[in-house]
């Protein structure tokens, strides 16, 4: 187990470093490997399927359009053809979903076990002294068994999450610039109204996300250790060879075991709070951008300027940029709890380089210490 102080200084040793070099530098392992070839097809193969995740957008977007325009101009033959490209549309999307949630999978999963296997060669087989490691991080076995596969799914899930979000943002925002008009605001003229409309919405909500949830980060960070002591404690107890002692000795371990659950659900009760507060305001926030968008485009409705299929198609567009531009608030509880697992991953493989070097260090100290005495 790991003190307080170690733990500080071990989160000053990593700050130092930089997340994103270290976050960098983890993630380049594998595609280094012996199995970089499998990784970078998979990687080609995600990155196509999202983009064509953002096409079937696009199409059903300009669907839209069409689809109420029939509507409103009474047209049954292009009403029944339209419904026969949604459902052409629709085989597609759904075949490209099951296709990605596979491939996302695999590719998780041959990550974990490489990067499993890197790390159980460089605790147990390339460390000289295996045990000095748990002086300086807490757990290493929780590391390896329940980080990296956390650390693997999450980062590849996250990422397609992402990709898909950027290439939307992009061809939405082209899509409603074209679509939204202009508006006047206190006799100024604004070209392109819609698509800034979206992006202050966004803005805001991601802005009052943040305020809502920053914390979510140190509380899964904290939750995982907290978690990891519980886990210590009862094998632990189960392990020790006089578990069949008096009960007053029983009695204390089970207080001990008492008191790390209810560290671990006191901190449990803070995150759920944090979380309800989040998922009410994401949950507000969703609603309201359909209606938002409905008030500022129907006006030009009513004035004969657009019609119904174009306010169906602003709506449709507006709402895909908001929802986009959004990634962030509905993806940060997943945020927060990969970043949390990805400190400590980090912060393992830094105890693991740091115990290497210092028996290197010492190696060579001996080996001079020898060399000066003979």
């Amino acid at each position: 187990m790991m003190n307080t102080d170690t733990e500080s200084i071990n989160a000053s040793k990593f700050n130092k470093s930089g997340f994103l070099r270290s976050t960098s530098f983890l993630l380049s392992l594998y595609w280094k490997s012996e199995e970089k070839i499998f990784a970078w097809c998979a990687l080609i193969g995600l990155v196509t399927l999202s983009l064509l995740g953002v096409a079937s957008a696009l199409v059903l977007n300009e669907w839209y359009k069409h689809f109420y325009n029939a509507i409103q101009e009474m047209n049954a033959r292009s009403f029944y053809m339209l419904v026969l490209v949604f459902l052409g549309v629709v085989c597609f999307s759904v075949a490209r979903s099951v296709l990605t949630t596979y491939l996302v999978g695999i590719f998780a999963l041959k990550w974990r076990r490489w990067l499993t296997n890197h790390y159980l060669s460089a605790w147990i087989i390339r460390s000289p002294q295996p045990r000095q490691v748990e002086r300086r991080v807490d757990n290493p076995d929780q590391r390896i068994a329940e980080d990296i596969n956390k650390f693997t799914y999450s980062t590849v899930y996250l990422s397609c999450g992402l990709l898909y979000t950027l290439a939307s943002v992009v061809s939405f925002s082209v899509v409603l610039i074209a679509i939204s008009g202009n508006a006047s605001l206190w006799g100024v003229k604004v070209p392109a109204y819609m698509f800034w409309a979206a992006i202050i919405y966004a803005a805001l909500g991601m802005y009052i996300s943040q305020k809502i949830g920053f914390k979510l980060v140190s509380l899964n960070n904290y939750h995982q250790k907290s978690e990891a002591d519980l886990r210590y404690f009862l094998v632990r107890f189960r392990d020790r060879n006089n578990i069949e002692s008096a009960k007053t000795v029983r009695s204390l371990e089970k207080n001990n075991i008492s008191e790390k659950l209810d560290i671990s659900l006191a901190n449990m009760r803070r995150t759920i709070r944090v979380k309800v507060r989040l998922s009410l305001f994401t949950e507000i926030y969703g609603q309201l951008s359909l209606l938002f968008s409905s008030l500022l485009a129907v006006p030009r409705f009513f004035s004969g300027s657009i019609t119904f299929g174009d306010v169906m198609q602003i709506n449709s567009a507006f709402g895909n940029l908001c929802e986009n531009l959004s990634w962030f608030i509905n993806a940060y509880p997943s945020l927060a709890e990969w970043k949390a697992t990805t400190d400590r991953l980090i912060s393992f493989d830094k105890a693991l380089a740091y115990q290497t070097e210092l028996s290197a260090c010492h190696e060579l100290v001996t080996s001079c210490m020898i060399k000066e005495a003979s």
